[in-house]
């Protein structure tokens, strides 16, 4: 199994939602990211999506002008046209994790800020604060329309404590 996917909100810090924070943890663990660099992007796939790979913006299902998956990709068909063009299905975790490991290696998605200078590249080897890198990685990816940081930063800080690295 490859994690939980529905068009439904999962379960804050429930097991679905920990089976797919474990799962996305040891899959960067073994590209070379830093745990906190990890629990930094949980923080914000967990404001963004719950951590479900199968969530769509507003529930609204089908609705490719509007986000999709773990990090709410906008429009829906950035992710959805990459992971058919892999031949692979655009819903599973598996792929969505291997689509923001393509980004980095590709330099797509990331735009460094004045405030937060570092490339993609230099995030996911970054050992510096959990909340830095929650903000360098909404400010530089996720853009989002509503940043909700306190609870972002709230979300990295459970992960960084409820997860090991191994």
């Amino acid at each position: 199994m490859s994690g939980y996917s529905s068009n439904s909100y999962l379960a804050e810090y429930g097991s679905e939602m920990a089976y797919n924070a474990g799962f996305i943890m040891a899959f960067f663990l073994d590209k070379g990211w830093t745990k906190n660099a990890i629990c930094a992007m949980l923080g914000n796939m967990q404001r963004e999506s719950t951590i479900n790979p199968g969530i769509w913006q507003n529930l609204d299902s089908g609705n490719t002008s509007l986000g999709f998956g773990l990090v709410q990709w906008t429009p829906a068909t950035k992710l959805i046209d990459w992971c058919n063009s892999q031949g692979v299905p655009y819903d599973v975790l598996d792929f969505q994790c291997a689509r923001i490991q393509w980004e980095l290696e590709n330099n797509v998605q990331w735009i460094a800020t004045s405030e937060y200078p570092e490339s993609f590249y230099e995030f996911s080897r970054s050992t510096k604060d959990i909340t830095y890198l929650t903000y360098a990685f909404l400010k530089n990816y996720e853009r989002a329309g509503v940043e909700q940081v306190g609870e972002r930063i709230n979300h990295a800080n459970y992960w960084n404590s409820h997860l090991d690295e191994s």
